[in-house]
């Protein structure tokens, strides 16, 4: 019996709670309403004034080429020698002009690569105020990757071509390659044929695949999201209106 009046008083505090609630909202409605339009209005104006452009662009790497060169395209397109590589050539972007380091700091943040273990796919994301420069980088930046690999693929086999050329001489001096069965000499050999096949294999180290130039900002979800703050902000405020009515001031005042 006791029990269950006290689990009727429980529910009748939680009405309670909730009508007292219910009035304080439609109470001040119109509070709630000018604080959620100013919200959205700010929102809206933030994102139409904000001119910042994210490009994307997907690539598919050679791993096993970039691998046999010691490149990883992950970290040799994130690198300062490759910015460098992009300040000398490119003839699309903006920012040309700034002196080395300042270039090299700003495209650090501004251009980024990534990639996953085992997977030949390579993300780059551009960041720009320039819708253009983001659809003309974009068309450009597989050539400047290409050209910057294909380079580092070249120097390194032209370097390696040379050492075993050298060895396979003095070997050939001393021993009839032909007719000799050793270890030392038969991967050496193999070695040999496999990088002069690289060296005029033409194929690109590095393929575009697609790439896109968008808003950087969803305006669906920054509108919304401006709406769910608008009436939390309001409903906060009315609650803090109520609040502050129910104080008694003037004993407030009385008592400092």
């Amino acid at each position: 019996m006791r029990h269950d009046f006290i689990k009727t008083i429980e529910c009748r505090r939680q009405t309670l709670n909730l009508n007292t609630i219910i009035k304080i909202i439609y109470k001040n409605k119109a509070l709630i309403a000018l604080i959620t339009v100013i919200t959205i209005v700010l929102a809206t104006a933030f994102v139409f004034l904000n001119k910042s452009f994210k490009t994307e662009i997907n690539l598919y790497g050679n791993d096993k080429v970039l691998t046999e060169i010691g490149e990883n395209s992950q970290y040799s397109l994130s690198s300062f020698e490759f910015f460098s590589y992009i300040k000398n050539h490119s003839k699309t972007l903006k920012n040309l002009n700034l002196p080395e380091n300042k270039f090299l700091k700003e495209m650090s943040t501004r251009l980024t690569t990534q990639t996953e273990t085992g997977d030949p796919m390579v993300k780059v994301k551009f960041s720009t105020k320039s819708k253009s420069e983001g659809e003309n980088f974009s068309k450009e930046y597989h050539i400047l990757a290409q050209n910057y690999l294909a380079d580092k693929k070249n120097s390194y086999l032209n370097s390696q071509l040379k050492l075993l050329d050298e060895q396979y001489k003095f070997i050939s001096k001393n021993t009839d390659i032909r007719t000799t069965k050793d270890p030392l000499t038969d991967t050496l050999v193999s070695r040999l044929s496999y990088y002069r096949l690289l060296k005029n294999d033409s194929s690109p180290v590095i393929k575009y695949i697609n790439s896109t130039t968008k808003p950087s900002l969803n305006k669906k979800l920054v509108l919304a999201a401006a709406l769910f703050v608008g009436l939390f902000l309001g409903i906060f405020a009315a609650f803090v209106k109520d609040f502050s009515n129910t104080l008694d001031w003037k004993d407030i005042k009385s008592k400092k």
